[in-house]
């Protein structure tokens, strides 16, 4: 099941928090989207970024990337419902 959380620093794990980007005010101040599907991250997104570079061509291309992934996952959970294979 897809889920989609606003989450902290504080709230990733302590290899999540390694992974993200030190841009902007810093890590530690940001604010992160957590996508899951069941028990597994499929991604955590950033706001961890200069103001300037906050564009859809450059930091905020993940954007489309987990559009894409929550549709992929809506589609195999509807199929799942419907017995469909």
């Amino acid at each position: 099941m897809l889920k989609v959380n606003l989450v902290s620093f504080d709230d990733l794990t302590e290899e999540e928090q390694q992974l993200q980007p030190n841009n902007g005010w810093g890590k530690e101040y940001a604010n992160y989207i957590r996508i899951t599907d069941g028990a597994e991250t499929v991604m955590i997104l950033s706001d961890a970024f200069e103001p300037e570079d906050g564009t859809f061509t450059r930091d905020l291309c993940y954007v489309v990337d987990a559009i894409n992934e929550a549709y992929k996952i809506g589609l195999r959970d509807g199929k799942k419902l419907k017995g469909v294979s």
